[in-house]
């Protein structure tokens, strides 16, 4: 997978990593600012989530 975000963002290293969101198996594919972009496996849907969504406070 092709890393578009800078290397020097604190959670870049989860980028590629399959995380469970709203019940569901999700994808993390990219990282910027306070967001992750995660695509759904199910189906591909992809969306913008706040990284504390995923990673807790």
């Amino acid at each position: 997978m092709r890393r578009i975000t800078n290397p020097k963002h604190p959670n870049v290293d989860q980028v590629g990593t399959t995380v469970e969101y709203e019940g569901e198996p999700h994808q993390i594919t990219d990282v910027g600012g306070s967001y992750f972009a995660v695509v759904r496996i199910r189906d591909g849907y992809g969306k913008n989530v706040k990284i504390r969504e995923i990673n807790g406070d």
